[in-house]
């Protein structure tokens, strides 16, 4: 969540989203914050879903399993 939150070029909206993840119940305070504003909802799904990516290609890397069709 941190590393989207860098990314979101509204000023104020940023701010939410911090305060948002501060302590405990973070990630739903996090969801109701983003509930209000659906392009950044779709803007989290897309960076979520290529972070995910991200981390099982290189996870897939580390054990040693090649995804190239060589």
């Amino acid at each position: 969540m941190e590393d989207f939150i860098a990314t979101v070029e509204d000023e104020h909206l940023r701010e939410l989203f911090e305060v948002a993840i501060n302590g405990k119940g973070a990630f739903c305070r996090f969801k109701d914050v983003m509930a209000r504003y659906p392009e950044e909802r779709e803007r989290w799904s897309c960076f979520k879903n290529d972070k995910m990516k991200e981390g099982a290609l290189e996870w897939l890397e580390d054990i040693g399993v090649s995804l190239s069709s060589e």
